[in-house]
């Protein structure tokens, strides 16, 4: 039941923790992991083996039972360690846990997240970043779910938590013009008069849907393009248009640019229109 009056504080800073180990020795300076069955152990590139930090003290109960012991661990920091083959270019990249004392950039098999590579002293020697420092989780599974998508929000192909951020990322994105009209109708594009904008990103135009007060009339057509790209066109006694399998791509800091071309004497006028944009990651 909710609490009805306060209740005491506990808590940790979190930074070193006590962690129940496994009937295992462990070396101060070397890379921890948590077991199968929770305990900790010496870190190594085992299924089901989570990181936990880098061990703060030597202690061997590797002739007890698991649990007999405790060992502390640093859950946050900057640490040098040796590695298997590290270069400069992945300095930011995920590490992976091969040993107790060694990472490396490449997955050696159970995708063990140890940290990120902070900087490089040679191939065999590097710093890593663990814990808040750390972008993504550390556990298995490269970054793996821990959450279901109950709405089948994401494609099957979706798997991690940075490929779902990076979907969602890309859009969609909506750029609303409304009732734009005044457009010269002698059958030549015309710019329409609103404020043009632009993206610090490259996005690219997907869909476009527009509607008119007043339709072109018998014979006539309402065309709309961006940027010099056909968007939509409406002829006719229509009033409504759309176009959803358009690909236009618009570079970062352009001005998108809506023109209306009407064929002479058309009587179209009053023009809303949307505009579906993703962000243009280059797929």
């Amino acid at each position: 039941m909710p609490l009805t009056a306060d209740r005491e504080i506990v808590y940790r800073e979190g930074l070193d923790i006590e962690y129940p180990m496994a009937a295992v020795e462990i070396f101060a300076g070397s890379l921890v992991c948590i077991n199968a069955t929770g305990y900790a152990a010496p870190a190594a590139d085992t299924v089901n083996f989570k990181f936990a930090g880098v061990a703060l003290e030597w202690i061997d109960n590797s002739g007890g039972s698991p649990g007999d012991k405790k060992i502390r661990v640093r859950r946050d920091g900057i640490f040098q360690f040796d590695a298997s083959s590290i270069a400069q270019a992945s300095v930011g990249a995920d590490m992976y846990v091969v040993n107790d004392h060694t990472f490396d950039e490449s997955d050696p098999g159970q995708g063990i997240k140890c940290g990120k590579l902070v900087a490089v002293e040679s191939s065999s020697l590097g710093w890593i970043a663990i814990g808040r420092r750390m972008a993504t989780a550390y556990t298995g599974a490269a970054d793996a779910l821990t959450l279901s998508d109950a709405g089948d929000y994401f494609a099957a192909a979706l798997a991690t938590v940075a490929q779902q951020m990076q979907d969602v990322a890309k859009g969609p994105f909506f750029l609303t013009v409304p009732r734009f009209t005044g457009w010269t109708k002698d059958g030549t594009a015309k710019v329409a008069v609103i404020p043009l904008v632009e993206s610090p990103v490259p996005m690219k135009v997907k869909r476009a849907y527009a509607n008119l007060g007043t339709a072109p009339g018998t014979g006539k057509t309402l065309a709309l393009t961006v940027n010099g790209n056909a968007l939509v066109s409406i002829g006719e006694a229509n009033t409504q248009g759309e176009a959803e399998a358009l690909d236009i791509a618009i570079a970062k800091d352009t001005d998108i640019v809506i023109s209306a071309n009407e064929t002479a004497a058309g009587a179209g006028a009053n023009c809303d229109l949307i505009l579906v944009l993703y962000k243009d990651d280059g797929e």
